[in-house]
């Protein structure tokens, strides 16, 4: 029922907590949604405001109207975005909230995906409710696939294995789940482990996130938790290896990123953590050779399989379901955004500048 279909960016990642947001009037550019042109249109009289680390921030109202993604669609509230600061979206529509709730704000408390899955909303008459709360996620460097309520066997190459999302801790002293975090036990350059526990039983937690192009990892030890920092051995070895191709490490199982992957305008797509969380970022680099497979049909017990994808599938051009999955295709557009400068790696383990403190700056 809205008043044009637009395109929107898809953000499965660490910063969900906007939720979804569409260009509304009042902007210059993008499709934009024109609420007066909606049957079904409710504007809830509520503000919101969403800030980024980089202080780019994002204003407008919440509003609730019949939102449709692939063929599924329900009544939600989404955030209209009436003002931008420091963001450029003259390439995007509006943000795709696939987020767990605890992340979203308490003015749209829903994001799309957890709506659309919904069973309470079954029985609305402007509704049609996928039943399985499950959807993966595939990239390319040009473009990707969305599939809602499972995955096609045919996408991998190989046995997947399923681990566990990790709860993050709030300062109250409970566990909420915010990000998709799951442990990994190995990341390596070139045969180069960058990720060299004092304890070797342990594992460190990496957040999911294909708004974040690049990997992003910590140069910290975690007061002697590791035994060097790794993005000062990334910068290391990479300086000394040819074209090395990245490994990482899942319930045991090793997955590879080649060369071509992670080298974005001939620099390694590998920044530095701003802050120093106990944790790293695995970006858009990551999902492309992946099959990434989110099932939430338990919150309490959320978990994310991997598999390597095979080099014959090819990502679908056309909405389409198959076999009870529903297959959606997604564009890629650049949507730039105000950074610092980032540390690349070179030989002698400095930044592109020489300098040891640019950081990356990552939602």
């Amino acid at each position: 029922k809205m008043g044009r279909t637009g395109a929107l960016r898809g953000r499965c990642g660490a910063a969900l907590q906007w939720v979804m947001l569409l260009a509304c009037v009042g902007l210059s550019y993008g499709i934009q949604f024109h609420p007066n042109k909606s049957s079904t249109f409710i504007n809830e009289e509520q503000l919101f405001k969403v800030e980024y680390l980089d202080d780019a921030s994002l204003t407008g109202f919440v509003a609730e109207d019949v939102v449709q993604l692939g063929g599924y669609y329900v009544s939600t509230r989404f955030g209209c975005v009436t003002h931008s600061k420091g963001h450029d979206w003259a390439q995007a529509d509006g943000i795709l909230g696939m987020g767990f709730p605890a992340a979203a704000l308490q003015s749209v408390p829903f994001p799309l995906f957890w709506a659309l899955t919904d069973p309470n909303r079954a029985s609305q008459p402007e509704s049609n409710v996928l039943e399985n709360r499950v959807f993966t996620l595939m990239l390319s460097q040009d473009r990707g696939e969305l599939v809602l309520g499972g995955h096609d066997p045919k996408a991998v190459k190989g046995a997947m294995v399923t681990t566990p999302v990790r709860a993050s801790p709030m300062p109250d002293g409970s566990n909420v789940f915010m990000h998709y975090m799951v442990d990994v036990q190995s990341l390596k350059v070139g045969g180069h482990e960058l990720l060299r526990f004092k304890d070797e039983s342990i594992a460190i937690q990496a957040i999911l996130d294909s708004g974040t192009s690049c990997l992003v990892v910590p140069d910290d030890t975690f007061e002697g938790g590791l035994l060097a920092s790794p993005f000062k051995t990334f910068q290391k070895q990479f300086g000394e290896l040819d074209e090395p191709t990245i490994e990482i490490t899942i319930e045991g199982k090793t997955f590879a990123l080649p060369y071509d992957d992670y080298m974005v305008d001939d620099k390694p797509c590998v920044m530095k953590m701003k802050s120093t969380p106990r944790t790293f970022l695995l970006g858009d680099v990551f999902f492309r050779r992946m099959v990434v497979v989110h099932d939430l049909n338990n919150p309490a017990a959320p978990t994310i399989s991997f598999g390597q994808r095979d080099d014959a599938y090819e990502l679908t051009p056309t909405i389409q379901t198959i076999d009870g999955v529903h297959k959606i295709p997604l564009g890629k557009k650049q949507v730039q955004k105000p950074q610092p400068e980032t540390v690349q790696a070179t030989a002698g383990g400095e930044g592109a500048d020489g300098g040891a403190d640019e950081t990356a700056t990552v939602e």
